[in-house]
């Protein structure tokens, strides 16, 4: 048995290899067509599947927290292969995920199961579930690892530029995006997501723009203990601006990720974002 093991949702966006590579339990988080629900998971639903739906649909698809029979599942199977479970998730201010994360724990070993709401999503929670990983592979207690991750949350930063407005504001996730219908058209925001909030940084007029701006904020961010970019569905994109990031590039992998669809839905396509920890 091991000693600890980490576990997370699947809006955490980690490269595959690397949830491999440390053995992380990842559940999965659902999208919502219509009557029909598919698991978030890279196989009932792949990225080129939901873009292409994404394009065809007249209402918006849902998202959704895993069931909690799903993350009891999979709590009590980590629970059964470590005496500890780490357990990191998406913002409770933003949704259920976390909640469900807590009852699960309540069900099977509350006293085995520390639970740590990220405050951030995307790659942001992705460098939160990889220091944890990282530690329990460094053999650190677990009281030790969640003081550290604890503390490493106020130093994970995620900024996105979108495409549109749109998809935001037809969520229903962001009450000011709701309230800016007139707003909308020819414009390319800035989104922050910090301590579990959506909000808005600045509004571009052009594409180009919006790049250079994730470029500024990125930079202000420096210097950086770890950085990723992460686009919907737009790879081109993604590796232009890990190219014009490539002089604040900490020693650690720089991923470039395609967001789950589950966050595609609330951004849309052609977004691009970077996700960063800055230096304690």
């Amino acid at each position: 048995m091991k000693s600890v093991l980490v576990m997370t949702d699947s809006t955490c966006d980690l490269p595959r290899d690397w949830i491999a590579r440390y053995d992380i339990r990842v559940v999965p988080t659902y999208v919502h067509f219509g009557l029909e629900s598919l698991a978030d998971d890279g196989v009932q639903l792949t990225r080129s599947e939901f873009y292409r739906r994404l394009s065809t649909v007249t209402e918006l698809p849902k998202t959704s927290a895993p069931p909690p029979g799903q993350v009891l599942e999979v709590m009590r199977q980590a629970l059964a292969d470590a005496e500890h479970v780490i357990a990191l998730t998406a913002p409770a201010k933003l949704s259920g995920i976390f909640n469900t994360f807590r009852l699960a724990a309540e069900q099977s070993a509350p006293e085995r199961v520390t639970l740590i709401d990220s405050g951030t999503l995307s790659m942001g929670l992705g460098w939160l579930v990889m220091m944890a990983a990282e530690r329990v592979q460094a053999g650190v207690a677990p009281a030790t690892i969640a003081d550290e991750v604890r503390a490493a949350v106020p130093r994970a930063d995620v900024w996105a530029a979108l495409d549109t407005f749109e998809y935001v504001r037809r969520s229903g996730r962001v009450g000011w995006a709701a309230a800016m219908v007139g707003e909308l058209f020819h414009i390319k925001p800035i989104i922050r997501l910090y301590d579990g909030v959506v909000s808005s940084v600045t509004r571009t007029r052009t594409s180009q723009r919006a790049f250079d701006t994730l470029i500024e904020l990125a930079h202000s961010a420096a210097p950086l203990e770890r950085l990723a970019v992460m686009h919907s569905y737009y790879p081109q994109g993604g590796q232009r601006l890990a190219a014009a990031l490539s002089d604040i590039v900490p020693t650690a992998e720089t991923p470039v990720v395609d967001a789950t669809p589950v966050i595609g839905v609330h951004v849309g396509p052609n977004a691009l974002g970077v996700a960063v920890l800055r230096q304690a």
